[in-house]
């Protein structure tokens, strides 16, 4: 508050070009700096772990802006709609697939500024299931449901492969570790982003779960063999016209984003990184996962992040987009405002 009342007398003392006369009568340059505030609609995937460490690093990546992570409603599109309708945030990071949809459905102030994850879903196995074959009619559960792009994805390979497995959804929480770890509920296996496959990984060696479950298929391998990665989750503008009037802070913004990505992506950091997410996951969401988890998550190979810009992908993403969804995409949901 002290240091509120001091900038306030001197933006009073002050001309509107921040002069300031001194005693002796010499002119005296005094900086006046604002800060702009974006708020980024964040969900609990693996589009989560860069904007944690970037809103902790904003300082000294962006200064001059910073971010507040908006909770979003996971595995609700239906809720995600109200939010980007309605405008409830500047920026938001969802997936491609659902962010195509809505731009379709007529949610024309959406744009995809660039895609940053293309690898981090996974179809996990209980151990005694030798190959992803023998998951053919089996009940499957999605995580957090099914029609979202970590089922979509999944299903697409697993039929690829000529399995037609029995997904339902599985939400997240008390309830789906339960029905994980019973005997008489557990299911022949489970599709989940990360970091939730890392979470039930190390929960159920922890509590000693009778039923274990293995990493039996990369999703993004078996649906993209060419490449091993596919487009899922995307930088959004939500807001377009606040976004426009601020251009310089969004820009540095999303220049200070791709930091964010490639300092994940950097095996010095991944100590620090995972305490970061560790405290955010938990401050926004709840989320009790030790840093070991995601320590183990970034170690292990199962999430790719590169931030891309739109432009530079546009034909990546419509040929990936309608090969595994059969959605076709307007070439002017590339051409956001930045």
């Amino acid at each position: 508050m002290l240091k509120l009342v001091a900038a306030c007398t001197l933006a009073v003392m002050t001309g509107a070009d921040g002069e300031l006369l001194a005693q002796e009568g010499s002119l005296q340059k005094t900086p006046f700096t604002s800060t702009t505030t974006f708020s980024v609609i964040t969900p609990p995937d693996p589009n989560f772990i860069p904007m944690a460490v970037l809103s902790a690093r904003a300082e000294e990546w962006m200064p001059g802006v910073d971010v507040d992570m908006v909770m979003a409603p996971s595995g609700d599109p239906s809720a995600m709609r109200a939010m980007l309708y309605s405008r409830s945030a500047d920026f938001a990071l969802f997936s491609v697939l659902g962010g195509s949809r809505f731009y379709s459905s007529g949610m024309s102030n959406l744009s995809l500024v660039g895609v940053h994850v293309w690898k981090g879903v996974y179809l996990a196995a209980q151990e005694s299931v030798t190959s992803v074959e023998k998951l053919n009619g089996e009940r499957l559960i999605a995580v957090p449901a099914i029609m979202t792009p970590s089922h979509m994805v999944a299903n697409h390979a697993l039929r690829s492969k000529g399995i037609r497995a029995d997904f339902v959804s599985g939400g997240g929480g008390p309830v789906l570790m339960a029905q994980l770890s019973r005997p008489e509920s557990a299911p022949a296996g489970f599709v989940a982003p990360e970091p939730m496959v890392s979470i039930i990984l190390q929960r159920q060696q922890k509590e000693n779960w009778p039923i274990r479950y293995r990493v039996i298929m990369d999703s993004q391998d078996a649906a993209s063999p060419e490449t091993g990665e596919t487009p899922l989750g995307g930088l959004w503008v939500v807001d377009p016209e606040r976004i426009g009037s601020k251009k310089d802070a969004a820009r540095k913004f999303v220049e200070g984003f791709g930091k964010a990505v490639d300092y994940v992506g950097d095996p010095r950091n991944v100590d620090e990184v995972a305490r970061i997410v560790s405290v955010a996951m938990k401050e926004i969401y709840g989320q009790n996962a030790p840093a070991s988890v995601y320590r183990s998550m970034l170690q292990s190979g199962r999430l790719k992040l590169d931030f891309r810009k739109a432009d530079a992908v546009e034909s990546v993403i419509t040929s990936e987009l309608k090969r595994i969804y059969d959605v076709s995409i307007d070439a002017n949901l590339f051409r956001s405002v930045l």
